[in-house]
């Protein structure tokens, strides 16, 4: 450890050039990480404040709540507590001057279920043609009171209470009522049993026969991982993620092994001194380890300073137990590629290093 240390302050440029093209390394691999976090959490947040474990959709609609067409009457087939309809609709949110315009994905269910979100301000959703909006919309310039439209209908809500931000589809989400909705969408039935709807989600359900109706039972992250483009999306950033460490491995491998071959009459003349091959392989990797943590290091504080001046348009999210996990895979994939020239060490023979 000692004469790699020692090394390294008596070779600044050359090991800081190499800590410098892992710092690189590092810094795309964390805004990667930033960015595939942002857009997964753009897509699910929504999802995952519903605090809900299952999901019933149309066995026809290829696990995709926008195809699945069910009606409230199918709740029959389902037995358990806290189970709630759902509908959706996405379109873009304008008030009725078309002064402010906004993409938003909006939710209906009943007035008292669990899906609906814990007001801020404002009150809950208590009549007809009332709508929630999410903490975005009104950062926007949406406000308690205004009539909004949604999509291309000519009929209006009353914003009457917003929430915490909240995200599907990595649009802004707005909740009202499943009748509203129905209304909004222009359906012909907007009360009954007979109005139709998206899916039914539910915390602990099951059902009631064996017949099930046209009802398709999934978990909460089947449904996450078939929502539109959200897994392709996830596996293209998470390839390029796990294709730099292949990088990171290489050139700490190329670096080590030709740095070897350029020192073998310096290893030589350590192994004439006693020196085993043990200690100048642990040299080796002091010196992988101390640049990959330096690298990392820095790549860590420069990805948190971008964070902090990044545009609020863009879905970057710091998850640090990811940011952990791949720390530690640059680690190791530093610490394999100094391995990879303990052979040629270990084969330096000390009279023709010394020649």
């Amino acid at each position: 450890m000692y004469l790699g240390l020692k090394e390294m302050r008596h070779e600044k440029l050359r090991y800081s050039l190499l800590s410098g093209v892992l710092l690189l390394i590092a810094l795309v691999v964390f805004m990667l990480a930033g960015l595939a976090n942002g857009l997964s959490n753009g897509n699910r947040q929504a999802v995952d404040q519903w605090h809900a474990t299952t999901v019933y959709l149309n066995k026809n609609a290829n696990q995709t709540l926008s195809a699945s067409q069910l009606t409230l009457a199918d709740k029959k087939h389902l037995q358990g507590t806290k189970i709630a309809p759902l509908s959706n609709l996405s379109g873009t949110l304008r008030t009725s001057n078309n002064q402010l315009k906004t993409t938003a994905s909006a939710f209906g269910t009943s007035r008292n279920s669990f899906l609906m979100p814990t007001v801020t301000s404002g009150h809950r959703i208590n009549g007809k043609n009332q709508l929630l909006i999410s903490a975005a919309l009104k950062d926007q310039g949406y406000h308690l009171g205004q009539k909004v439209r949604i999509g291309t209908t000519k009929k209006t809500v009353k914003i009457v209470g917003t929430y915490a931000a909240s995200t599907y589809s990595i649009a802004p989400t707005v909740y009202t009522d499943t009748a509203t909705l129905n209304r909004l969408k222009g359906s012909p039935v907007t009360s009954g049993q007979q109005q139709p709807i998206n899916a039914f989600v539910t915390k602990r359900s099951h059902f009631k026969t064996s017949k099930h109706g046209n009802l398709q039972r999934m978990s909460i992250n089947t449904f996450i991982d078939n929502l539109p483009g959200y897994s392709a999306e996830q596996l293209t950033l998470n390839t390029m993620i796990y294709f730099l460490f292949v990088i990171a491995l290489a050139v700490i491998g190329i670096f080590m092994f030709v740095l070897t071959l350029q020192k073998q009459a310096l290893f030589g003349v350590l192994k004439v001194q006693g020196i085993g091959t043990s200690h100048i392989i642990a040299a080796l990797l002091t010196q992988s380890i101390a640049m990959a943590l330096i690298g990392i290091g820095l790549g860590l504080a420069i990805t948190v300073g971008l964070a902090q001046i990044m545009p609020a348009g863009l879905p970057f999210v710091i998850n640090w137990q990811a940011f952990g996990i791949y720390s530690l895979a640059l680690l190791g994939a530093a610490v394999i590629g100094a391995l990879l020239s303990w052979r040629t060490v270990a084969k330096i023979d000390p009279v023709v290093a010394i020649g």
